[in-house]
Formats: structure tokens, C-alpha cells, sequence
């Protein structure tokens, strides 16, 4: 059975709703679904309430994907099965979203004194997150750029001209609330870290309850490195796509980057 634990909608950056992602994993056949939206989980009454429309014999796991830093690292972290309703969580998402918005601001101002005009919605209707992504996507629009990456290799890269630093939790704080939430805690895309030891200290140092093997930046090599970390450190294991539904971000499509049900079991029924 086909499975994907790392997906994201509207309510970050990607391009699809949860309704459409919801509908489009039910038609590739995938049996269990996780909308990992960055630092919410605004989007998953919306995936929980297109699957009872739907009717697809599919099963949602509660989760968010929030973003730490840990010296020069951007750390991801995966949380599972968390309850969306939890106090501590959703004050801390919000506080989060406040200071993203700040952050735009603040990004705008350095790219119109650079000559470059655009405007960009802090929020939508429906509270999704608003980063870089949005800013790169609206400059291509406004033909300053020919394509996102441009955007980010000349402008919005860490130390760009109009980069801003956005405030983060740090990886402990992230994990703690996870669990405070219910849930467990998994590091996301080791091969994404730029500190190849980082990992390692990771789950060493904090009480990780997991760690992502199938992910699309890890091939064979990585993906053994990984497992063999899994077992040494007693975690459970996950993987996904990452899906973000976008034509210049593999996989385009949801169900091309394969995830089998008793590699990442689990994680699917610890609860």
C-alpha cells in the first residue's frame, strides 16, 4: 500500500487545497495521508472533511511541519497524530504566523529599495502561511524573474540582499511541543541539513521519536546512512513526498514518489 507522510496545501506553500490534495492521493491510490503544512494545521478540518465527502477508503494523520534553527541549520521538524486542538500549540502557531507576516514586511521594504515593486497578502481567508515562496512566486509574475529559483539565487537566498532571518524555535522547544501536543516528533530530510554530523547530535542530544528516510533528497546511499542512524538511536522511521504541487519542485504529482505502508508503519499506528 501507497502512503505519503509529508504533503503540504495552501495553508503554506503549496499549490493545492487540502480538499484537492485530499481527492488527488484517493485517486493515486494512496492509503494513508499526513498534511504537514510549515508551522500549521489550520488546513486539516478541510482534508478530514473532503475524505468523509469522498468517501475513499484512505486514512489522514494529523501533522505539521515545524521550522527551527539550530546554529546555521534550518531544522524541519515532522509532528505526528498531534491534536489540533491543543492550547499550547495553536498559541504557538499563531505567534509564529505574527511574526512571518512581520517578517514580509520587512522583505518588501528591501526589495522595493532595490527597485523591485510587488505586492503580496499577508494573510488569505484562510490564515496560510505567507514566506519567501509567495514573495519569489510574485516576482516571477510581475516579470522581474523567469522562474522561483531565480528569485532565491539572486534576491532571497540566506544572506541575500533581501533576505530577513525569521524567528524560529530551536529544535528541543519544537520537540517538546510536539509532545506536549500529543504527538511524536520527527526529523525531517536529514539530507537537506547542510552540517552532515548534525543529525546524529540531533537525536543524541533531543528525544526524537523519529526520523524521515524516504524523502526525494535522499537516494540509496542516504537512505542506508539514515536506517542505520534509525536503529542505533531506537526511532521510528518515516518518509514522504513533500509534496508541494509545484512544476519546478519534484514530485509534480502526488503518488510518483513511491512510500510503502510497512516502511513507515510505525509511525502510521502508533495511535
Amino acid at each position: 500500500m501507497l502512503v505519503d507522510l509529508h504533503t503540504h496545501s495552501t495553508f503554506s506553500d503549496g499549490r493545492y487545497t487540502p480538499t484537492m490534495l485530499v481527492e488527488e492521493a484517493a485517486a493515486r491510490g494512496i492509503s494513508v495521508l499526513a498534511l504537514t503544512d510549515h508551522d500549521s494545521c489550520k488546513g486539516i478540518p478541510e482534508a478530514q472533511e473532503a475524505l468523509a465527502k469522498i468517501g475513499a477508503k484512505m486514512r489522514i494523520i494529523t501533522g505539521v511541519e515545524i521550522s527551527t534553527q539550530f546554529a546555521d541549520d534550518d531544522v524541519h521538524i515532522l509532528g505526528y497524530h498531534v491534536d489540533t486542538q491543543c492550547r499550547a500549540l495553536c498559541e504557538k502557531m499563531h505567534e509564529m504566523r505574527h511574526a512571518r507576516e512581520i517578517r514580509l514586511y520587512a522583505m518588501l521594504k528591501k526589495l522595493a529599495d532595490l527597485g523591485y515593486h510587488v505586492e503580496v497578502e499577508v494573510r488569505d481567508s484562510k490564515n496560510r502561511a505567507v514566506g519567501r515562496p509567495h514573495v519569489a512566486k510574485a516576482l516571477v509574475a510581475k516579470g522581474y524573474f523567469k522562474t522561483v529559483q531565480d528569485v532565491f539565487d539572486v534576491l532571497l537566498h540566506r544572506g541575500g540582499p533581501a533576505y530577513v532571518p525569521q524567528p524560529k524555535l530551536s529544535p528541543q522547544e519544537a520537540v517538546d511541543l510536539i509532545h506536549k501536543a500529543g504527538g511524536i516528533a520527527v526529523l525531517a530530510h536529514p539530507c537537506e541539513l547542510k552540517d552532515s554530523q548534525l543529525a546524529e547530535r540531533l537525536l543524541s542530544e533531543i528525544p526524537f521519536d523519529g526520523i524521515e528516510v524516504y524523502h526525494p533528497t535522499a537516494d540509496l546511499e542516504a537512505r542506508q546512512r539514515i536506517l542505520a542512524l534509525a536503529e542505533k538511536h531506537n526511532v521510528l522511521i518515516s518518509g514522504g513526498s513533500d509534496f508541494h504541487g509545484t512544476e519546478d519542485r519534484y514530485p509534480p504529482n502526488l503518488g510518483i514518489w513511491e512510500v510503502n505502508y510497512d516502511d513507515v508503519k510505525g509511525v502510521i499506528e502508533w495511535k
